[in-house]
């Protein structure tokens, strides 16, 4: 998937420092992985941006993890990868969702829901997990009927995953919605 090991070694290590706090190590990481980078690489420089993207996120700086969201998507498509396309186009819908642009949100889920359905073993999970999103936002739009759908399609298919808080999160707010 990455253009070489070492930076595939640098993004990895970019996620670790990101996931217990130590966002400039994890920046000073990136910045080496990227400065190893081919013009070519999508894959690689869409990997880089997305840790960008969560840094931000992490961050509560939504607006700036959207364009980095943006310039990851634009190299998965450079890329061809579908499975990196759907999982930026989710992120996409989860910055819109914060940032309180439900419609658009909404958008990005179906799109992200589409290529999912279309991809041969797409993970479970991930399709769940954007599910879950999209029933949050049609919830948050007061699109009731359609956020019940939804919502039962991610109990499905978290329960298909195992994970039972998923299911749990989906039976509360089904609950509520009735």
């Amino acid at each position: 998937m990455y253009g070489n090991s070492k930076i595939k070694y640098l993004l990895t290590k970019a996620w670790e420092m990101r996931r217990v706090g130590n966002y400039d190590n994890a920046r000073n990481l990136i910045s080496k992985a990227h400065s190893q980078c081919e013009v070519k690489d999508y894959n690689s420089l869409g990997r880089i941006f997305h840790v960008y993207r969560q840094i931000e996120s992490d961050n509560d700086n939504f607006k700036e993890a959207l364009k980095f969201n943006l310039k990851s998507l634009d190299y998965y498509k450079r890329a061809k990868n579908e499975n990196k396309i759907a999982h930026s186009t989710r992120h996409i819908a989860d910055l819109l969702y914060h940032l309180g642009h439900f419609l658009a949100s909404e958008k990005n889920y179906k799109e992200a829901i589409s290529i999912y359905k279309h991809i041969p073993k797409a993970s479970d999970l991930d399709l769940a997990n954007t599910y879950r999103g999209m029933s949050l936002t049609l919830e948050k739009g007061g699109k009731i009927d359609e956020a019940v759908l939804a919502w039962k399609e991610t109990k499905k298919l978290y329960s298909k995953c195992g994970l039972h808080q998923g299911v749990d999160e989906a039976n509360n707010h089904l609950e509520l919605l009735f």
